[in-house]
């Protein structure tokens, strides 16, 4: 690495924490309490089928983290035909998902490390009271200068502004020495790309590179992305 940073910003959902562990670990304690007959595979298909669309509303600038955490059990509870308040549901979900805490190998070690020599901001487009939860339980809370929650300040990545934030709460304004991490190449990388911040792809699933490539760096494992930040 030839260039100097001074800021990393991390997106935390499957570039620090394995989001997909969590999601899973919820999603199978929510139907048994609430999904009665219904066999949990279709109680999970079904819930992706009204998730997914929320969270490409939320990018696109159109609906909130907070319309989504209730709206995704009221479009669930509709289609399977439940008999159960979706408000119940979607805050005994939201519990649970804050629970899941299961971290990307090398998460813990590389925030230890990096945090010594680098500022250390959580940029997230997750619910905050998830969030918050799990940062705090997983012990990274620690090793971050700020943390920057969609739900909290009103904008979610890929938005300009949510970046502008996250480098004002901190009180830094060369966007030159600053380097956004994440794995999701809509709301990470093209976010940073059009805030004029450079971007690491997180890519652990190893998933093929897209023909426009908005990033400076792509990593398949965290370890490889200290190696390149020393």
């Amino acid at each position: 690495m030839t260039k100097k940073y001074e800021v990393l910003l991390f997106d935390l959902d499957n570039t620090l924490f394995d989001f997909e562990h969590a999601e899973y670990s919820a999603l199978q304690k929510t139907a048994e309490k609430y999904g009665g007959e219904i066999a949990f595979e279709e109680f999970e298909a079904m819930y992706h089928a009204v998730n997914k669309p929320l969270w490409g509303a939320l990018e696109r600038g159109e609906i909130t983290s907070d319309i989504i955490k209730t709206e995704r059990f009221v479009q669930l509870v509709d289609r399977l035909g439940l008999y159960f308040d979706p408000i119940d549901i979607s805050q005994y979900y939201t519990k649970r998902l804050g629970e899941g805490i299961q971290k990307v190998p090398y998460a813990q070690e590389l925030c230890t490390n990096l945090s010594k020599k680098y500022k250390l901001v959580a940029l997230t487009n997750g619910i905050q009271s998830v969030q918050e939860n799990r940062l705090r339980l997983s012990g990274l809370y620690i090793f971050f200068d700020a943390i920057i929650i969609s739900e909290a300040v009103g904008f979610s990545k890929p938005d300009e502004r949510i970046f502008t934030e996250a480098l004002s709460q901190i009180g830094h304004k060369d966007r030159n020495t600053v380097l956004m991490i994440g794995d999701s190449l809509k709301a990470d990388i093209a976010g940073a790309f059009n805030a004029g911040i450079d971007a690491c792809w997180v890519n652990l699933k190893l998933a093929s590179q897209p023909s426009e490539q908005n990033y400076k760096m792509m990593v398949h494992k965290l370890e490889d992305l200290e190696a390149i930040l020393k």
